[in-house]
């Protein structure tokens, strides 16, 4: 599947809940975890439906099982997740005074720290069998980050809109040197 490239409009539309199963809905969820698996990204890279223009409410998450760094990764779609609770705390990294920065497949090259809530939990559902099964899951630390930043592309989201709202600073990557070099926010502000 093609990676839609911000500022493609699609990237800004709200996408619409999944109300059934069928061949093409399976064969779509197959192609978005392949597209991803396929991804050299670091572990814990996530790519929602309205990258790959597919104006409908899933995801796909490729995450470690475990924390440690050497354990195996694990593809999951979640399909129509709604919001039912999170952390009274927000934060930027995994320790107070850490920053994460934030990357997405659809701004290449562009990265930078997002507040996002330190825990988060969703009801979604799973394509078992070809059957949804509804699920209520919490996600911690870098799993919930990855969980709001493919969120928010079901809501037309990008995460470098934090870098605007919150006056954060915005970095891309020197292909050559492959050092983080800061930008003038004026780049992103046409995504």
């Amino acid at each position: 599947m093609k990676i839609l490239i911000a500022p493609h409009p699609t990237l800004r539309s709200v996408a619409a809940a999944v109300e059934h199963v069928d061949k093409k809905l399976t064969s779509l969820i197959t192609d978005l975890g392949t597209t991803l698996k396929k991804k050299d990204d670091p572990p814990g890279v996530g790519l929602a439906a309205p990258q790959v223009q597919v104006l409908k409410r899933f995801f796909a998450t490729y995450l470690p099982i475990t924390e440690a760094e050497d354990s195996p990764q694990f593809l999951r779609v979640i399909i129509n997740p709604v919001v039912t609770d999170m952390s009274d705390t927000v934060v930027f990294g995994p320790k107070k005074d850490e920053q994460r920065l934030e990357g997405c497949l659809s701004i290449p090259d562009i990265y930078g720290p997002v507040p996002r809530w330190k825990w988060i939990e969703y009801e979604f559902l799973e394509l078992e069998n070809s059957v949804l099964v509804p699920k209520k899951e919490r996600f911690a630390d870098f799993p919930a980050r990855v969980m709001q930043h493919e969120f928010d592309h079901l809501e037309g989201i990008l995460f470098t809109d934090y870098s605007l709202k919150h006056d954060l600073p915005i970095f891309k990557e020197n292909k050559k040197t492959k050092e983080l070099e800061k930008v003038d926010k004026a780049i992103i502000e046409l995504l």
